[in-house]
């Protein structure tokens, strides 16, 4: 006698992204998935709503859908059904807004010697879930003019590096209220370049970031090219820039 293999029960597979997925407004993403079984009927829901059908496609072949992201958290289903029998599986896809974005300019930054710093790009952004984050982008390097003067030899630099983010607040009566949020970075380097994400409390038009540098270099220098001294010595330098919304 001969036995036979029983029908695999229907199943889905996601492909990718993993859950949970994150992408900006606008950008495209594509999901992929794959069905154990053929003859089955796919449909590809947003938030409830049918985007998308697929029939028979072949069993484990890969199926795919694009779309472009919108803000909010969403869920996007692929369901599969095959004689009464109906299963689905979800991702949760999560999409944040750039409010804005700004970098510091030549008129923006001081000029120091032997200090120098500069905002690359600092972005505002609004999360899915309706709060606000600035992430900011900054360089900086110490000791430029130290390091140019050939009877000096720059042995460790230390950089603070403190970013402040500020915006006023409508009160009646009285003027506007000064609000700002900071934080504050070591360097033990002579030149570098971060990231530093700071959460806002609420919601606002207009911000300024202001990104501070402190300097601490130590050197030797020589003197009648025979006598090594020791030397400490500081700067600071600061960059902004400011981002409008609205």
């Amino acid at each position: 006698m001969m036995g036979g293999g029983s029908t695999p029960e229907l199943q889905i597979t996601l492909i990718s992204p993993e859950s949970p997925v994150s992408n900006y407004v606008g950008e495209v993403r594509t999901f992929k998935a794959s069905v154990n079984q053929s003859n089955v009927i796919v449909r590809w829901k947003l938030d409830g709503y049918l985007v998308q059908g697929n029939n028979n496609p072949p069993a484990n072949s890969e199926i795919s859908y694009n779309y472009d992201a919108v803000f909010g958290s969403h869920e996007l289903k692929v369901e599969a059904e095959k004689n009464g029998v109906l299963v689905s599986k979800s991702w949760t896809w999560n999409v944040d807004e750039i409010l804005g974005t700004c970098n510091s300019t030549p008129d923006g930054n001081s000029v120091r010697e032997n200090a120098q710093i500069e905002i690359d790009e600092a972005t505002l952004y609004r999360r899915f879930d309706g709060t606000h984050y600035v992430e900011v982008n900054w360089s900086g390097i110490a000791g430029m003019g130290y390091v140019a003067d050939p009877e000096t030899i720059v042995s460790s630099c230390e950089m603070s590096v403190k970013i402040i983010i500020s915006w006023q607040v409508l009160t009646y009566p009285g003027d506007p209220e000064q609000q700002y949020v900071d934080t504050e970075t070591e360097v033990s380097y002579c030149n570098g370049e971060g990231t530093n994400t700071l959460d806002l409390p609420y919601p606002y038009d207009n911000i300024t970031i202001v990104v501070y540098l402190n300097t601490k270099c130590t050197m030797w220098k020589w003197l009648f090219d025979a006598i090594p001294i020791r030397l400490t010595l500081s700067d600071h330098a600061y960059a902004s820039c400011r981002i409008n919304v609205g």
